[in-house]
């Protein structure tokens, strides 16, 4: 007998009746106060909308609607699995970032530990922000960007060569290539990894991951979140090594020539002096690549996507850069 249906229709009248309760249910005080603003669905929230508008290309339509309906200050909305405060516009972003750790503090939905930080950790991501302020500066003093530059300039004409120019390429795909340069960039810098095919295995994990960061938090295998979690591990376990040898290239003390964010973490002690287990370092690795990537990858497609929209300013960017270099390669992106 086929069970199947039986329980596609249990699980319906469960989700039914919950949903029901949490429409119905009473207001406490705490839900008074809130903003104004919709949660959605119960469990699943807003996210699946949050979604749809980012891969429809319109991701600010989702932000827009609730402000027309709700505030244009501050709404309520509801994305993996937590009721959230979306606040709008300059003085929403000043009230924010002129009061961290005074009114507001740094929070993370659970998801995003789910899937940042490994199974037996101890740490978690407020954590993790907390270290990588006491070891950022170091990796970000003007001397250290200064050694930064050439090597980036030199990953962009060989990025551009390859994968922008070409009879070949009668299309490129701004977006797709942006995120695969800011990654590479971010694998040279952070960790000194610069084989392609390495690069390549981490990038395709960390895909996985990223798409699981708003999904809706159902832990089944097949799931978009359970394969974030899977490819997460992978990325660990693919770390692992790397730590391991730098650590040991460290105690060695041999001349790494400068130090990159990876020996930074590796040579980082706690309140107590303890230094951070390979664990935690690859926690925070993965963190670091997190942070980093989705944010530069889309400033650097959007720069691309004005240049090409606005060619009386790509031209007087031409002219400057040629006038300052003296000699510049030319790329024309037809179809961007």
């Amino acid at each position: 007998m086929d069970l199947t249906p039986s329980c596609l229709l249990l699980f319906g009248l469960l989700y039914a009746s919950f949903s029901l309760f949490f429409l119905f249910r009473k207001k406490s005080p705490r839900d008074q106060r809130s903003p104004p603003g919709n949660t959605g669905w119960p469990f699943i929230g807003e996210s699946l909308e949050f979604v749809t508008s980012g891969k429809n290309g319109t991701p600010d339509k989702f932000v827009r609607e609730r402000m027309d309906k709700f505030s244009p200050d501050v709404f309520k909305t509801s994305m993996a699995g937590e009721t959230v405060a979306v606040f709008c516009g300059a003085s929403g972003n000043k009230f924010l970032f002129s009061n961290e750790n005074k009114l507001v503090g740094s929070w993370w939905p659970p998801t995003i530990d789910k899937i940042n930080t490994a199974k037996n950790s101890k740490t978690n991501v407020i954590l993790q922000t907390k270290k990588l302020r006491k070891i950022l500066p170091e990796f970000l003093k003007p001397e250290a960007l200064q050694k930064y530059v050439p090597i980036m300039d030199r990953m962009a004409m060989q990025h551009l060569e390859r994968d922008w120019s070409g009879a070949s390429h009668k299309q490129v795909k701004a977006f797709t290539l942006a995120k695969k340069f800011t990654f590479e960039i971010a694998c040279r810098l952070f960790m000194s990894v610069e084989d392609p095919n390495q690069v390549a295995s981490f990038a395709n994990h960390f895909g996985l991951v990223s798409a699981g960061l708003l999904a809706v938090p159902i832990n089944f295998p097949g799931t978009t979140f359970n394969r974030a979690i899977k490819a997460a591990d992978h990325i660990r376990h693919e770390l692992s090594p790397i730590l391991k040898e730098r650590r040991r290239h460290l105690n060695e003390k041999r001349d790494m020539g400068t130090r990159d964010l990876l020996s930074q973490l590796l040579l980082s002690t706690d309140e107590d002096g303890k230094f951070l287990t390979e664990m935690e370092a690859a926690d925070m690795v993965l963190g670091i690549l997190l942070a980093s990537h989705d944010t530069v990858s889309t400033a650097t497609a959007f720069v691309v996507y004005y240049l090409a929209d606005n060619p009386d300013v790509y031209a007087q960017v031409f002219k400057g850069k040629t006038q300052s270099q003296g000699e510049i390669h030319a790329y024309v992106f037809p179809y961007i």
